[in-house]
C-alpha cells in the first residue's frame, strides 16, 4: 500500500477505515446508506455522520472515518452545515476546542454558561479543531434508558459527542486528538508499551470488563472546573458525581495490570488511554480544574499517568495539575500520633485530624463544615484510592506522581481499618471497611501485591527507563507473580 507524508500525518486509502461504515453508525455515503458487507472504495465521500442519537450533515461529502477508540474524523476543511438535534437558546450546545475552565458552551441550566463560547451553523471546521457537540433533556432529573449506574441525574445533558477535523486520513489505529483546549498531539495504538504491564496474576473474580468498557465508550466531558462540573457530566457518558468516577478508574487501571495473553483487555486498554490523552488535554487547557473538595474532584490523575507510560510521553507521565488526592493529602500531626493525613479541602481552616474528636464541632469550625462531616468525607473517599495507590506503585509510578503523603496515606486507611474510626455517638474507636463495597477484588489484589509492590514497580520502572534510552524495543517479561 502507498503511503505518504504531510504535516507528520500519515495518508492512508480511505479503504483502511470502510469497516467502520456500518448502517448501526448512522452513517450516509454520498447520499446512500452504507452497509458492512459493501465495503466504500478508497474515493469514498459521507454526507452525514450519526453517532449516539447525534448527527452532522455536511454541506458537501467529505473523507471520514474512525479512530481506534471509535469517534469519527474527517477531512477538511468541511462546512458542518447542521447538527441535530438542533441547537436551541441555551440548550443543545456546541463548541470548538472547548476551553478548560469555568465557562462552557452547552446548557445555561449548567453554571459557567457563555453563549459567546457555542458554535453556530453552517460551520467552517478546520483541521486541528474538534467539534463537541451535547444534546439537552427537556427536563432535569429525567432519565435515559442508556443511562450508565451511578449517575444521579444532576445535570441537564443526554450526552456528548467528538467531531475531529483532519488534514488526511490518520492512521487505522490512530487515537483521537483531545478534544478539550488546542493541545493536538497525536497517538497511534502501536506506540502502546504493553510490555510495561506487569501481567500479574490474579486468582479472583474480576471486575465485570464491559461494564467499564461501557463506562470509557463515550467523552468524559470533564473540562469545567469544581465541583459543578458534575452538572456537565452528560448521563448517558460518565457518572456526574467524583466518587464514582474514582471508582471506574480505579479499577480499570488496577484490571489492566493483570495478565493478558489473549488481549481480551484490549479495548478496556484503548479507551482508558483515551481518557488519560483526554483529561491530559484539558490539564494543558487550565490545570485547576480538580481541586479538592469532598468527594468530587478525585480518579483523573492515574489515567493520564498511566497514557503516558503506556506512550512514553513525558508530559502526561509527570503531568502537572491540581488534583484532589493531592490536595487531600499531607504530612502532619494527628492527633493518634498520625503522620499521613487526609482534609476535606485545600483550606487551612477544614483540616480536622490534628484534633481529638471531641473538638471536631463548634470553632474554628464554621456551621456543619465541621471535623465530622470532614470525616465522613474521609471514610467516602478512602475505598476509591485503594486500586490507584496500588497500580502507581506497581507501575512504578509513584515517583512520577510526586505526592509521596497520598501513598502513605493509603497504607494508613487500609492499616487502621479495624478501628480507625470514631463512633459519634460513643467517642469510642470503630472500624470501617477499607475497600470497595464489593471488596473482593481490590481486597485480594491489596493483599497479594502490597508486600511487594514496590519490588515489582522498580523493575518496571527500570525497564521504562532502559526502554526509553534505547531504540531497541523492549523483550517481554514473564507473569510476575
Amino acid at each position: 500500500m502507498n503511503t505518504a507524508r504531510r504535516s507528520g500525518t500519515i495518508i492512508i486509502p480511505l479503504i483502511a477505515v470502510a469497516v467502520a461504515l456500518a448502517p448501526a453508525c448512522g452513517l450516509a455515503c454520498a447520499g446512500q446508506t452504507a452497509s458492512a458487507s459493501a465495503p466504500a472504495g478508497a474515493d469514498q465521500k459521507i454526507s452525514s455522520i450519526k453517532q449516539y442519537g447525534i448527527t452532522w450533515t455536511f454541506a458537501a461529502p467529505a473523507p471520514a472515518g474512525r479512530f481506534v477508540n471509535g469517534d469519527w474524523w474527517v477531512v477538511g476543511p468541511v462546512t458542518v452545515q447542521a447538527v441535530d438535534p438542533a441547537p436551541a437558546p441555551g440548550r443543545s450546545g456546541s463548541a470548538v476546542n472547548p476551553p478548560a475552565g469555568r465557562r462552557q458552551a452547552y446548557d445555561d441550566r449548567v453554571p459557567g454558561f457563555d453563549p459567546n463560547l457555542r458554535a453556530s451553523f453552517p460551520l467552517e471546521l478546520r483541521p486541528g479543531e474538534s467539534l463537541v457537540s451535547t444534546h439537552s433533556l427537556a427536563k432535569v432529573g429525567d432519565k435515559t434508558a442508556d443511562t450508565v449506574p451511578g449517575q444521579y441525574c444532576r445535570g441537564p445533558l443526554r450526552t456528548a459527542v467528538a467531531l475531529t477535523c483532519v488534514a488526511s486520513p490518520p492512521p487505522a489505529d490512530a487515537f483521537r486528538p483531545a478534544f478539550a483546549g488546542n493541545w493536538k498531539q497525536a497517538f497511534t495504538a502501536s506506540q502502546l508499551r504493553r510490555d510495561l504491564l506487569p501481567r500479574l496474576k490474579y486468582p479472583g473474580l474480576l471486575p465485570d470488563r464491559a461494564s467499564l468498557e461501557r463506562y470509557l465508550q463515550r467523552i468524559w466531558l470533564d473540562h469545567l472546573a469544581g465541583w459543578v462540573g458534575r452538572m456537565m457530566h452528560p448521563l448517558e457518558n460518565m457518572p456526574d458525581y467524583g466518587r464514582e468516577l474514582t471508582n471506574i478508574t480505579s479499577r480499570t487501571g488496577l484490571r489492566l495490570l493483570l495478565d493478558d495473553p489473549n488481549r481480551e483487555n484490549e479495548t478496556l486498554l484503548i479507551r482508558f488511554v483515551q481518557l488519560g490523552i483526554d483529561l491530559y488535554g484539558m490539564t494543558q487547557s487550565n490545570s485547576n480544574l480538580w481541586p479538592a473538595n469532598g468527594g468530587h474532584c478525585s480518579g483523573r490523575k492515574w489515567p493520564i499517568i498511566f497514557a503516558g507510560i503506556m506512550l512514553d510521553h513525558q508530559g502526561m507521565q509527570n503531568v502537572r495539575a491540581l488534583f484532589a488526592e493531592d490536595e487531600q493529602t499531607y504530612y502532619g500531626e494527628g492527633y493518634r500520633g498520625q503522620k499521613a493525613l487526609w482534609r476535606i479541602s485545600g483550606e487551612e481552616a477544614r483540616k480536622h485530624e490534628h484534633l481529638p474528636p471531641d473538638k471536631w464541632a463548634g470553632p474554628p469550625f464554621k456551621g456543619d463544615n465541621d471535623g465530622w462531616k470532614s470525616e465522613g468525607y474521609r471514610g467516602l473517599n478512602g475505598p476509591t484510592w485503594v486500586g490507584t495507590a496500588l497500580a502507581a506503585r506497581l507501575m512504578g509510578a509513584k515517583a512520577n506522581w510526586k505526592h509521596d503523603a497520598f501513598f502513605d496515606y493509603m497504607d494508613r486507611w487500609v492499616r487502621e481499618a479495624p478501628n480507625g474510626m470514631v463512633d459519634h455517638k460513643t467517642m469510642k474507636p470503630k472500624g470501617y471497611q477499607p475497600f470497595h463495597s464489593r471488596p473482593g477484588f481490590m481486597k485480594g489484589m491489596w493483599e497479594i501485591y502490597r508486600p511487594k509492590a514496590d519490588a515489582i514497580g522498580a523493575k518496571m520502572r527500570a525497564k521504562r527507563q532502559g526502554a526509553s534510552a534505547s531504540t531497541k524495543p523492549a523483550r517481554q517479561t514473564e507473569p510476575s507473580q
